[in-house]
């Protein structure tokens, strides 16, 4: 709860002993009464050391990472998997791969709203667990309906990471840091998906069985989980309202216990408004944010499409490929998730000199990473289809492996600068236009491996790479709409707008480079 603006506290009028009080736990009273942090406190995750800022840090970015590669391992073991269950591989491509990205994106639309009100770490710990039990329950229950359900749970619980890291990242960095950290993390969500196939492969392979994809999968979430025991608490809001109990249970040490709490629980609507209605109106309503996750959703599905007609492909071209040694092809997508931390280095050029400037640095200046990823992805996927049979026949494998680095580069590039294009043109909104680009590119992705397994075999893999470049071509329109007309969208956007004059109001100055880093 929070006093009228107008009400201005003393320190004497409370005494210099509640002032050393709260000292000691990091705290102090502001001119309008509230307690708040001191700037110095060693308990806000902005001043923690750096060893537990890496400690804390490492643990969320790798189970991140890891449920990543977990959903798109199913491919592989549905294929495996059909000998034990007999039945077709559409039906198992929807029980391993579907049900998991269906629960994602049910999970993301309610996460976030749930961990601004109980903070980071109990989520990150629930999902963890849950995870790794559902495996568990999909390696060794016999029964199909296991894996509907299991699939579906972990799916579920694989949104937390997702969505929540960069909470965290945000509690415990700012500026410059956090740019380079968020980076990180997406870089590792999409080496994530290229690395599940080899995962689901080769493990399968080595063990005799597909059901020890999950036991390991259970193995290593129980290991993060048992490293997030070590985690703390990171959202500074809540560190504040333990302290602020601490206060009340000294009885009437420090008088009016009044301070800022941004995560009161709402009542029952207004939580279905915040995590489910508003999200879904964003989608539906503005034009940018259909754009951005129409893009995001298609190029991200791009990876689990390929999971599917990736394999298939490889055998085709008569090198000995095995459907185990093929997912070795998912790895040339690497070397292009690290090409996306140049873009960066522009990106940080561009604020500096606005700034030198004095001028304020619009979105669209910060997307030219996207304006590289869209045509490289269109030649990345043009040049792959008509380097494979039949087209090509005789073609070495090197020659479509090469194209698929451009791809990587792009898929990543695409999901990093459109989820910060997003943040910009919606500030306060921004996580509600997240949440909605989630649940699209969740059921996009779950939709592809389906969509793979038809249009390969009917139109041949030369024709159906074509198509899917198709789509890349279109997206290479974006960039410019996005210059042309990025601002005038925005300001006709009734959210865009009312999200920016809020922040007008609320921000606070930006003091140098470091401070204003995209």
């Amino acid at each position: 709860m929070s006093k009228p603006a107008s009400i201005t506290v003393t320190e004497t009028e409370y005494g210099d002993q509640e002032s050393e009080l709260l000292a000691s736990l990091g705290l102090q009273r502001g001119s309008n009464g509230l307690i708040s942090w001191r700037s110095d406190s060693k308990d806000h995750p902005r001043n923690w050391t750096s060893g537990r800022k890496v400690f804390d840090t490492t643990v969320i970015i790798f189970l991140e990472f890891f449920v990543t590669v977990v959903s798109t391992a199913g491919a592989s073991a549905a294929h495996a998997a059909q000998a034990d269950y007999g039945v077709d591989k559409v039906s198992l491509t929807m029980a391993f791969t579907f049900m998991y990205n269906l629960g994602q994106a049910f999970g993301g639309l309610l996460t976030p709203a749930f961990s601004e009100l109980i903070g980071r770490r109990t989520p990150y710990l629930v999902s963890s667990a849950v995870f790794s039990l559902f495996c568990l329950v999909v390696g060794i229950v016999p029964h199909l309906s296991a894996v509907w359900i299991g699939r579906f749970v972990t799916g579920f619980t694989s949104a937390v990471p997702a969505v929540v890291t960069a909470g965290s990242i945000h509690d415990m960095f700012d500026g410059s840091q956090r740019v380079w950290l968020v980076v990180v993390w997406n870089a590792g969500s999409t080496a994530g998906l290229c690395l599940g196939p080899v995962f689901g492969a080769y493990i399968a392979s080595a063990c005799g069985s597909w059901r020890w994809v999950f036991r390991c999968s259970a193995i290593i979430t129980g290991i993060c989980f048992a490293c997030l025991l070590g985690i703390r608490e990171s959202r500074s809001s809540q560190i504040l309202k333990r302290k602020m109990a601490v206060l009340e249970a000294r009885g009437g040490s420090v008088r009016n216990l009044d301070w800022f709490n941004p995560d009161d629980a709402p009542d029952a609507r207004t939580m279905v408004e915040l995590a489910v209605v508003q999200p879904l109106r964003l989608l539906a309503t503005e034009p940018i944010v259909v754009m951005v996750t129409t893009i995001s959703a298609v190029s991200w599905g791009i990876i689990y499409l390929f999971t599917e007609s990736l394999p298939e492909v490889y055998m085709s071209l008569g090198a000995g490929f095995t459907r185990t040694t093929s997912s070795m092809a998912f790895l040339a997508f690497l070397p292009g998730v690290v090409l996306s931390f140049l873009p960066r280095l522009w990106d940080q050029r561009v604020v500096r000199k606005g700034l030198q400037r004095g001028e304020g640095i619009q979105p669209e200046g910060k997307i030219m990473g996207f304006a590289i990823a869209a045509p490289a992805l269109a030649v990345g996927l043009i040049w792959f289809s008509w380097a494979i049979p039949p087209a090509a026949p005789r073609m070495h494998w090197l020659v479509p492996t090469a194209a698929l680095i451009p791809v990587g580069f792009a898929v990543n590039e695409m999901a990093y600068t459109l989820s910060a294009y997003l943040t910009d043109a919606y500030l306060v909104y921004a996580a509600s236009a997240f949440c909605g680009l989630a649940f699209v590119r969740a059921l996009v992705s779950g939709v592809m491996p389906l969509v793979g397994q038809q249009m390969y075999p009917a139109l041949g893999a030369n024709v159906a790479g074509t198509l899917v470049a198709c789509f890349a071509l279109v997206f290479c329109l974006a960039p410019w709409v996005f210059y042309r007309y990025g601002k005038a969208l925005r300001e006709k956007s009734p959210f865009a707008r009312h999200s920016l004059e809020s922040h007008l109001k609320s921000q606070i100055p930006v003091r140098n480079e470091v401070d204003a880093a995209p």
